[in-house]
């Protein structure tokens, strides 16, 4: 059964179009050699993630993507075995929503800040389904 996890972390400076566009690179190309899939959100400097893969492979990713000077404030707001994965067409999509689009994803009224958005998503974790579910639709249009 494949592993999921989403995580969130805070950028520890502004990235760039062509600092982004090296991490995809770098994560597309590592991904593909590990069998791992999954999608990257990035808003208002903050990288939101999904990962999928062997449970192993990815717990190692993870440790990895915490040790990395590019990031702080790693957390983990959803892990488990999945019957399918939900990314299995993507070594690493990418989407840059505005953090309204995102906080309509996961179903929260009004604008809010991303900080309040990674809030509400720990408080309450039942909201991480339909945001994998909004993040899929995206990126099939």
């Amino acid at each position: 059964m494949p592993f999921q996890v989403m995580y969130s972390s805070q950028a520890t400076a502004p990235m760039s179009a062509a600092s982004l566009g090296q991490i995809l690179a770098d994560a597309r190309a590592g991904n593909q050699a590990r069998d791992v899939t999954g999608a990257l959100v990035y808003v208002d400097d903050v990288f939101f993630q999904i990962l999928e893969g062997e449970e192993g492979v990815v717990r190692a990713l993870m440790a990895s993507i915490a040790a990395d000077s590019r990031h702080r404030s790693v957390t983990v707001f959803h892990e488990a075995e999945v019957d399918a994965r939900a990314f299995e067409s993507w070594s690493m999509a990418y989407l840059s929503p505005t953090a309204a689009e995102m906080a309509a994803w996961v179903g929260l009224p009004g604008a809010v800040t991303v900080g309040e958005l990674q809030a509400q998503v720990q408080r309450d974790p039942d909201r991480v389904p339909r945001l994998l579910v909004n993040v899929l639709d995206e990126l099939s249009r």
